[in-house]
């Protein structure tokens, strides 16, 4: 016979009260109170859970009472216009559900790691255990809970075959949705406490990769930083996406790192000249996000303030801080490797729990500071008035954008921004925007070079190219491709960087499809400007395609090798 001991029935009786509150929070028609109350049972119950015991030493669940008070006000306010922010303001949502799972990690290492610290802070030995053994036992309810939903839908599958579908009926409700998975979630997590030799072995696991793994890490940024001075910037301003590509190579660095420091009380594990070049990247990894950080500030000048290039910013600013963080602990060494990284992980730790916090609250909410900076642009003169995104601004930004805009139309009828004709143009782009007949973010926007062709309309279609012309939008031309006298369309998308161009065939019913890409290495850009000079033919191939029976083969020619 089963039995439970008092730990166990305890866990399950927290996973039982969970599940009932969620429960009645999916039945509550007021959005923000509903989201309020999953926040609160979700960060308050899983502290509870890691907790055990330890929640009642050392004042804990006071920091645990506030954490919860903190994350579900802040959800209470992000979804208090439910509709209207999951409409307009969608990026705040998605960006609150995201970080709000980071900043209750984060919380929750540091009060698991309170009730055996010496003095007034917790012990770096302490953080970095519960740092990895968290989402190690996590995972473990996570996989735990999809064990068991995996057995039940077998069962029902089963009883289904012989005409019973009560099992399915049951198990697709609210409330046994609801009371399960946190019941199960709750065992997993007692399972992952309990077997601490287990989690212990992943840890090690884990480490080891990163050990493993970060010499060639290395390697690869210090051959990319020392190829910058013989390539030159501009290959890396031209690509669009250098920003995320090089703070992913960063953070890849620092994870490893950490993963190879551990707590910080042994060495690397490393011979010296290994040690030397690892030292080597971490001096090398400062330079780098500084490059994305000045790639994302061109595009704030150039476009201005959105919520993702805030968010991008705040991005760079925490990684160069642990960058210069490691390069603190390699220019002034310790008796144990890189051992400054004890002090400095933990602040930069809260200084990111701080920093998202701040963004998600009405005060510094990017959604604010972008509407504030797009209409500041117009006004100054940085953004012309006839290309301001007046849709974005009150459609995009949640309601900040559509207070903003509402100020702006305003300032502008009673003539006290801007002279004519340009008051003018902004005021037909702003009512344009409310009546609902102005251009959109998600509109194509489509420029032809030359004449057009017939049935072009169908190019303003979304079906045709999708979002490839979205802003800042393509060029069109026409032009016989393979000169059997009917022309086809070429897009071009009007981007930095380089990417495949689409050609556009017409079909015997008059439709306008897709029929092939060109590859290329050039910027459409560029391109664009070519075609317009005039520099442009269609060029028979050297080298025909061969068929035999009913199979084509097209020739792939080797680039010429330089002598």
């Amino acid at each position: 016979m089963l039995t439970l001991n008092r730990t166990v029935k305890t866990y399950l009786a927290i996973g039982l009260v969970q599940g009932l509150v969620l429960w009645l929070a999916t039945s509550m028609g007021d959005t923000g109170v509903r989201y309020a109350l999953i926040t609160a049972v979700l960060v308050g119950g899983i502290n509870l859970l890691l907790l055990g015991e330890n929640i009642r030493q050392r004042g804990v669940a006071w920091l645990v009472l506030g954490l919860t008070a903190v994350m579900a006000a802040i959800s209470g306010w992000v979804f208090l216009d439910g509709d209207e922010y999951w409409r307009a303001g969608s990026w705040l949502v998605g960006s609150w559900s995201f970080f709000g799972v980071v900043i209750t990690y984060v919380c929750t290492v540091f009060i698991l790691s309170w009730p055996t610290r010496e003095g007034r802070f917790p012990r770096y030995e302490d953080l970095f255990r519960h740092a990895w053994d968290t989402v190690f036992i996590v995972l473990l309810g996570v996989l735990l809970n999809a064990v068991f939903w995996a057995l039940l839908l077998l069962w029902g599958g089963l009883f289904k075959m012989l005409g019973i579908v009560a099992l399915n009926k049951l198990f697709s409700t609210d409330g046994f949705i609801c009371v399960s998975l946190a019941m199960v979630f709750a065992l997993g997590v007692h399972m992952g406490r309990e077997k601490d030799r287990v989690i212990g072995l992943l840890r090690g696991i884990l480490l080891a990769l990163c050990r493993f793994l970060l010499p060639l890490s290395a390697l690869i940024v210090i051959v990319f930083s020392f190829a910058l001075p013989f390539t030159g910037l501009e290959p890396i301003w031209d690509t669009g996406y250098s920003t995320p590509i090089m703070l992913w190579l960063v953070a890849v660095n620092l994870f490893l790192l950490n993963g190879v420091f551990q707590d910080g009380t042994q060495g690397s594990g490393y011979p010296t000249w290994l040690v030397r070049v690892i030292d080597l990247c971490l001096l090398c990894l400062p330079v780098l996000v500084v490059l994305a950080g000045y790639s994302t500030w061109l595009r704030i000048e150039q476009y201005g303030l959105t919520p993702s290039r805030v968010l991008a910013m705040l991005l760079v600013l925490v990684i160069f801080v642990h960058s210069m963080a490691a390069l603190w602990a390699v220019l002034v060494p310790q008796p144990v490797w890189l051992g400054r990284l004890r002090f400095s992980n933990p602040l930069i730790a809260l200084l990111c729990v701080a920093l998202l916090l701040a963004i998600h609250t009405p005060w510094f909410s990017p959604l604010q500071l972008s509407a504030n900076n797009q209409v500041q642009r117009v006004l100054s003169g940085k953004t012309p008035v006839d290309t301001f995104d007046a849709d974005t601004l009150r459609n995009r930004l949640g309601p900040q954008g559509k207070q903003a805009y509402e100020a702006l139309l305003a300032q502008v009828e009673q003539g006290l921004v801007l002279t004519e004709p340009g008051r003018e143009v902004l005021l037909r782009r702003l009512k344009e925007v409310s009546t609902g007949n102005g251009p959109r973010e998600s509109d194509r926007l489509l420029e032809w070079i030359g004449p057009k062709v017939e049935g072009s309309e169908q190019f303003d279609a979304q079906e045709i190219g999708g979002p490839s012309c979205w802003a800042p939008g393509c060029a069109l031309w026409a032009v016989d491709l393979d000169q059997d006298g009917q022309v086809e369309v070429l897009q071009l998308p009007k981007n930095k960087w380089s990417e495949p161009l689409s050609f556009y065939t017409r079909d015997t019913q008059g439709k306008w499809r897709r029929a092939g890409t060109y590859a290329g290495d050039e910027s459409a850009l560029a391109l664009i400007e070519q075609i317009r000079q005039g520099n442009v033919k269609v060029v028979k191939p050297r080298y025909q395609s061969l068929q035999i029976g009913g199979v084509e083969l097209s020739p792939k020619l080797e680039k010429p090798q330089k002598p």
